[in-house]
């Protein structure tokens, strides 16, 4: 049983936990809401970086996002055969982070408004031409292979946020993203997730009061 220790939010969490589920390794959660507990972490050595997630798997306490993706990702069949498969899964999730980072701020920096004009414009220009294209070279509803990847969720999180705070319309002009979307958030695993407690509230007022809090930037 893995545990992740973060905000009771999404923020860099929610893509841990929509990989654990999609690796069907099952957690529970520790929400820092207190500054007190999340200075505990850092004297008992947890969180070398002093920030959070932490996610405590197979004997080990490990920071970092990406780092904690791509272990999860290993271990759950979902980083590809080999070095080339899993560098070009590696290319198309760190593509999903840049894409992801119109959402991060909202609330903490930017409005929702802002946001989703952020977002359409980057969609527009870059990632959902590079998805067109890479989704007709692999012909399998897959960014690789034909079963879900890192790659596959990294994206699932940001097509998402963009339905969520761009309507349902948000990709209509692109058939070929669209189908992607729902064809991932149809996966039995990730529609079970996303009905599920484990899927977070988008920000909101509370959210961005105990991040301060906790971070201590009030």
């Amino acid at each position: 049983m893995a545990h992740l220790t973060y905000f009771n939010g999404r923020g860099r969490g929610e893509v841990i936990r929509m990989m654990l589920a999609a690796a069907k390794i099952p957690f529970t959660e520790t929400f820092l809401t207190e500054r007190q507990p999340f200075e505990k972490l850092i004297q008992d050595g947890l969180l070398p970086f002093k920030q959070v997630p932490l996610l405590k798997i197979d004997d080990m306490e490990l920071v970092q996002t990406g780092a904690i993706v791509r272990y999860v990702a290993k271990k759950g069949g979902m980083y590809g055969a080999d070095d080339k498969e899993a560098t070009m899964i590696d290319m198309y999730y760190e593509a999903s982070r840049d894409f992801y980072s119109k959402f991060l701020p909202v609330l903490f920096m930017k409005t929702e408004e802002q946001a989703v004009k952020d977002a359409k414009a980057a969609g527009e220009d870059k990632y959902f031409p590079a998805l067109e294209k890479r989704l007709k070279e692999t012909g399998s509803g897959y960014l690789l292979g034909t079963s879900l990847t890192m790659a596959d969720v990294g994206f699932l999180e940001v097509l998402l946020l963009c339905v969520e705070f761009g309507g349902d319309d948000f990709l209509d002009d692109h058939s070929d993203v669209k189908q992607y979307y729902q064809r991932l958030v149809a996966t039995p695993l990730m529609a079970e997730f996303l009905k599920s407690p484990f899927r977070k509230r988008k920000n909101d007022e509370q959210y961005i009061k105990e991040v301060k809090r906790v971070l201590n930037r009030e």
